[in-house]
């Protein structure tokens, strides 16, 4: 049987590990993380494409289509003078922090984090003495 310290030290070591896999994801030099590139859906008859276009070059309102350039490929992005990230590491660490309020997309994504927050939550206090009871009051307080 584990200790609710151990558990916690296993469930600290998972957010971090899922935390690190998306910082390595979303500030990787791909054109996905560009603030410039675009995707745009093409479809031609029973077939759907993605083309990733890059907009450093067009003006504020409209579209120039000769000053569109296709940026799809990870070999271009790493040749590009003009990449700028669109995220920062407080970017990710905001939206994986959003995305562990939300216990459908915690239990769907990460169900590893969900399942120690759940196993944490079941050893809390349950009897009823007088620290039993503090804890219900403050849970209901805070739970409503």
């Amino acid at each position: 049987m584990k200790t609710s310290y151990e558990v916690y030290k296993r469930l600290r070591d998972v957010k971090f590990r899922h935390l690190t896999e998306l910082l390595k994801t979303h500030l990787k030099r791909r054109p996905e993380n560009c603030r410039y590139n675009r995707a745009f859906r093409i479809e031609s008859d029973s077939t759907v494409q993605y083309i990733r276009l890059c907009f450093l070059h067009q003006p504020e309102k409209g579209l120039e289509p000769h000053l569109l350039d296709i940026c799809q490929e990870i070999g271009d992005c790493a040749s590009c003078n003009a990449y700028v990230c669109r995220y920062t590491k407080e970017d990710v660490k905001a939206l994986f922090e959003e995305e562990l309020r939300d216990p459908k997309v915690k239990a769907k994504k990460y169900p590893a984090i969900f399942v120690l927050e759940w196993v944490l939550d079941q050893e809390k206090p349950t009897n009823y003495g007088l620290l039993g009871r503090l804890w219900m009051a403050i849970r209901r307080l805070f739970m409503g």
